[in-house]
């Protein structure tokens, strides 16, 4: 049986309900992601598992598994939106696939033929984990790409964080419920055709800028509408 390095790297485990009918629990480490699969696998779960897969690809392992052993029902519906999933989200990763019948498991191989990183298909879970722990990994991005990847996250965390303080902001003004102040900015931003994140990124720098003063729905509605205006002009409002 092949033996787990001595230190795997970061480890953790989370769980993920694909739809009414199935759910995914994940285990992670960089060497193997582990996808185990629980309930009916049918046609409505091929949207949702694209998003899981894709979202637990972007961990970086370099080989993932797909445990089916725990279904309790999977159509031909069922395996093509599996194959989907394994095809659009998963396609730079090795991939074994454990627990389907051998009709099964040859239809599965039909439907990811197209793959350029090879599908296996194994009976039992630990002949999967240990095959393709055996066997190569996904190669890992060069420094540049990492780099890159950094720097569209530290990107994100400033965008969500401006968002998120104008939403508060807004709450506080009108009295709104999270969604409802979101949909508000939002509409500012669509009606001025500024983007989310440069609307909330100076709206709260001109609130901080004030001097004092309770903020009013009216005081809000024009501090909103001219910082829209300057920003269309090419006024930088948060010099």
């Amino acid at each position: 049986m092949h033996q787990p390095v001595d230190d795997p790297g970061p480890q953790f485990r989370w769980a993920a309900r694909s739809s009414s009918e199935l759910e995914i629990g994940l285990d992670f480490t960089p060497p193997l992601l582990i996808a185990r699969l629980t309930g009916r696998l049918t046609h409505t779960s091929r949207k949702p598992l694209r998003s899981i897969l894709h979202d637990a690809s972007t961990q970086r392992p370099e080989r993932l598994v797909l445990d089916a052993t725990l279904l309790s029902h999977c159509d031909e519906a069922g395996l093509a939106a599996l194959a989907n999933a394994i095809n659009h989200s998963a396609a730079e990763l090795p991939v074994g696939v454990a627990g389907f019948r051998r009709a099964q498991r040859l239809l599965l191989h039909r439907l990811c033929a197209d793959r350029t990183q090879q599908l296996r298909t194994f009976e039992t879970v630990a002949e999967a984990v240990d095959a393709m722990l055996a066997a190569p990994g996904a190669a890992l991005p060069d420094q540049q790409t990492l780099l890159a990847e950094v720097r569209h996250l530290h990107r994100a965390l400033l965008s969500r964080a401006a968002i998120d303080q104008a939403k508060g902001i807004l709450m506080a003004v009108y009295g709104l419920e999270p969604d409802a102040a979101f949909a508000m900015l939002t509409w500012h931003s669509r009606n001025s055709r500024v983007p989310l994140r440069v609307l909330a990124e100076h709206f709260v720098a001109a609130v901080r800028r004030r001097q004092g003063g309770r903020l009013e729905p009216v005081t809000t509605d024009a501090l909103l509408a001219d910082i829209a205006a300057g920003l269309r002009s090419g006024k930088d409002t948060l010099a």
